[in-house]
């Protein structure tokens, strides 16, 4: 579990802890794409007390197996992410309110009630986050032949893409009359 224990640092202005969590993470389904992780993922967290609120500042690291949006093979991703986080206790949340009026419509704060704290769902967004709209193998993957299929990475096809779209064909007599 990613729970921290923030029973220590609390009620003292000023204090801080350290936290070093690692966990397994079963594969997720993001965005219609398999997620899978193949490290655990390790999360170093440094929370302290800015009084009515708790500032968690930490680096997420693990490696998750995508697949290349070009050529269709499964590949590795290092993913490091740095994040903050400001939390709020129940207790505290009216003085924070008070002091942070801008918060209620930011809403860039978690509410919390007791000593300890998930830090799962927010691990699990950053990551999310982190991943890339369009994964690639590499920058220069020159993905699948859209006639036959052949991984262009691997092999070069005789296949004759210079037909176009036959719905395009009046635009192309068009243009070649000029």
């Amino acid at each position: 579990m990613l729970l921290i224990n923030l029973a220590g640092i609390r009620k003292s202005f000023g204090a801080s802890a350290e936290f070093t969590l690692r966990e397994h993470l079963a594969t997720w389904e993001v965005a219609g794409e398999t997620v899978e992780f193949t490290q655990p993922v390790e999360v170093e967290v440094r929370a302290t007390n800015l009084a009515n609120s708790l500032l968690l500042q930490g680096q997420i690291q693990t490696e998750v197996k995508l697949v290349c949006s070009r050529c269709l093979e499964p590949f590795n991703l290092a993913v490091t992410v740095n994040f903050a986080e400001e939390l709020c206790h129940a207790a505290d949340l009216t003085s924070y309110m008070a002091d942070h009026p801008e918060a209620q419509e930011e809403e860039n704060y978690q509410v919390f009630a007791s000593d300890e704290f998930d830090i799962r769902p927010m691990v699990s967004e950053q990551i999310v986050l982190a991943l890339p709209m369009k994964p690639l193998c590499r920058e220069e993957c020159e993905g699948l032949c859209p006639k036959c299929g052949c991984d262009w990475n691997k092999a070069k096809c005789a296949c004759d893409l210079q037909q176009g779209d036959p719905r395009l064909a009046g635009l192309a007599d068009f243009f070649n009359k000029e």
